[in-house]
């Protein structure tokens, strides 16, 4: 058999053509089998090719780089928005590398909200030099609800449009001496929104701490630069964003589980221009217990749901009216693609092994079912593995681990990636709240960044 045979056997097979051939397509003889494989493998099919385009993102995002913004005057205002609940170990951290940016301290303010808190957060925060709001409201406790209150009262004290940006930080993050000014230059390049590069401040402490950091790197390689390359709209990933005033103008708007997810979606359903500044680095505090982590992912994988559902169907919307790539491409980064495939691929299999175990073999036995669980696990594993490699070498320059710890996290990283689905499936049967994440690392930001560069070559 040629090799031209052998792949018209198997598309025969994946949908049920052969089966439907040997009833000599008669739809009354046809197997309910052949029916099942031809609606599900269409429908793999079609959801496979809307987003094939990925291929070429992660091609872009491996051998390409993101794009410079060439300097422009440090004469804008910005402010820095903090919500913090019981941060009082790292708040001061934060708020210490802010006074330390390069660009002038004189257009620089800080303000944070005390979200229900029960610690000396809203103190440390005042003594580091932050203008402080106290917000308590146990029902309403969420991130997004914090940044709403806030806004709600500088607009009561301030000119909102009095700044030129708000740049979003959560505060067990610090931020690379020249953050801002590097975000400055990418944002009067003519964009409404601009993301920095998400570094990790403890990469090192723990097995769980890597493993998230790599996922964090994942973002960037397979997202964040892809789209700096093409210049489409970029991702918000939780943090590290800064957004022009007059977005904000009627205050802060989502409050969901997943508030960046939500205000991402909304933001490119209104055809804002959203970009992306590699040069810009922060550095975010990854959860160090298996307990945090999970509940971290668990509220991540319900606000994604809910986002999708919510926002999902009018960015579509939107985007049939003004089409653009920009909204195309975010619809299918908040599309559940994980979930989605696994209930249909699931099912499928539920569907065949019952009319089997009725009606016989029409090319369905147990076999195939056993063969659907070895395989998706393996193929899963192997996948992680190789974007591991890929990750960690691409961004070496980055990462804060030596060559051993990263090749014993890269048979672990898989692990964490594959425990998506099970997390997504959870979070559609239990009840998800916003539980804070304890923080306690404190790190010096410039420290860190001449770690990376020792990494680089001589002229770079």
């Amino acid at each position: 058999m040629t090799f031209l045979e052998l792949i018209e056997k198997y598309i025969k097979n994946l949908y049920g053509i052969d089966l439907f051939e040997k009833a000599g397509w008669n739809v009354s003889a046809t197997p309910a089998q052949a029916w099942l494989n031809l609606i599900f493998s269409g429908l793999a099919t079609l959801i496979g090719f809307f987003v094939l385009y990925r291929f070429v993102y992660a091609l872009l995002g491996i051998f390409g780089k993101s794009r410079k913004y060439q300097a422009h005057s440090m004469d804008k205002k910005y402010a820095f928005i903090l919500s913090a609940r019981n941060e009082e170990k790292v708040i001061g951290n934060l708020i210490d590398s802010i006074w330390a940016e390069t660009y002038p301290k004189n257009l620089i303010d800080i303000y944070v909200v005390a979200d229900n808190c029960s610690d000396k957060t809203a103190e440390v925060a005042r003594s580091h030099g932050a203008h402080v709001y106290v917000r308590n409201d146990l029902e309403h406790c969420r991130k997004g609800y914090a940044l709403h209150f806030l806004f709600e009262q500088l607009k009561k004290d301030i000119d909102i449009e009095s700044y030129y940006g708000y740049c979003i930080m959560d505060s067990d993050n610090i931020v690379a001496p020249t953050f801002l000014e590097k975000m400055n230059d990418g944002l009067q390049s003519g964009y409404d929104m601009m993301s920095g590069y998400r570094n990790v401040k403890n990469l090192t402490e723990n097995w769980i701490t890597a493993v998230s950091g790599i996922n964090m790197y994942r973002v960037v390689i397979f997202g964040q630069r892809p789209r700096s390359i093409l210049n489409s709209d970029e991702q918000i990933c939780g943090t590290g964003f800064i957004m022009r005033s007059y977005l904000l103008k009627d205050g802060w708007q989502a409050t969901g589980l997943t508030e960046d997810a939500e205000t991402m979606t909304k933001l490119v359903s209104a055809g804002a221009k959203m970009g992306y500044c590699e040069e810009a680095e922060f550095y975010d505090e990854q959860p160090d217990t298996v307990k945090i982590a999970l509940r971290q992912r668990l509220r991540w994988a319900k606000g994604g749901i809910i986002n999708w559902w919510e926002n999902g169907p009018k960015l579509v919307l939107s985007f049939i009216k003004h089409p653009n790539w920009s909204k195309y491409d975010i619809y299918w980064e908040i599309f559940p693609y994980g979930l989605m495939t696994f209930i249909f691929g699931f099912l499928f299999q539920i569907l065949s092994l019952t009319f089997f175990l009725k009606n016989g073999y029409y090319g369905y036995d147990w076999s195939n079912f056993i063969n659907y669980l070895v395989t998706t696990l393996a193929y899963q594993y192997l996948g992680g593995f190789a974007a591991g490699i890929v990750i960690l070498i691409k961004e070496r320059k980055k990462v804060h681990f030596n060559f051993w710890e990263a090749f014993a996290y890269l048979f672990l990283w898989p692990l964490y990636d594959m425990i998506g689905v099970p997390i997504s499936i959870i979070s559609l049967l239990v009840k998800v709240g916003w539980k804070p994440i304890p923080h306690h690392v404190v790190a010096e930001a410039d420290k860190l960044v001449s770690e990376e560069k020792k990494k680089e070559r001589p002229g770079k």
